[in-house]
């Protein structure tokens, strides 16, 4: 990484530091405020994603980590959900225009095959005697 990289990561940790929302959201990630800062600044400046791993839970274990339970999760899903509702919100592209859906054309009917008509009342009758 080069010099100028490096300072506008460290410009925008320093800012993201110091946003006040900025200590909530580390509490809730169980991160150091200097942690999250630091992690937000360089993947903007980057450019680059975060990974994403899933692994068993014995391999959590193995490694120090309590696997959440269903009731952890389902907990923690449900106080997001009533963030999200509380905050007006429902996702980060609520600003963007909204795009109409365009009405959609009826298909055309097919015509009936008068034959194939007959044949399957024919078959209604025989199956229902």
């Amino acid at each position: 990484m080069n010099s100028e990289t490096e300072q506008q990561i460290e410009s925008l940790r320093a800012r993201v530091a110091a946003d006040p929302r900025t200590k909530a959201i580390a509490k809730s990630l169980n991160l150091p405020v200097e942690d999250y800062a630091g992690l937000v600044a360089h993947f903007k400046v980057t450019g680059e994603e975060p990974q994403f791993m899933v692994a068993s839970d014995e391999v959590l274990r193995q490694h120090g980590c309590q696997p959440p339970t269903s009731a952890n999760v389902t907990g923690f899903l449900r106080a997001e959900k009533s963030v999200i509702e509380k905050s007006g919100r429902t996702s980060s592209f609520d600003d963007l225009p909204r795009v109409q859906p365009r009405a959609q054309a009826a298909a055309p009917a097919a015509p009936l095959d008068a034959g194939l008509v007959n044949d399957l009342k024919r078959s209604m009758k025989r199956t229902l005697r």
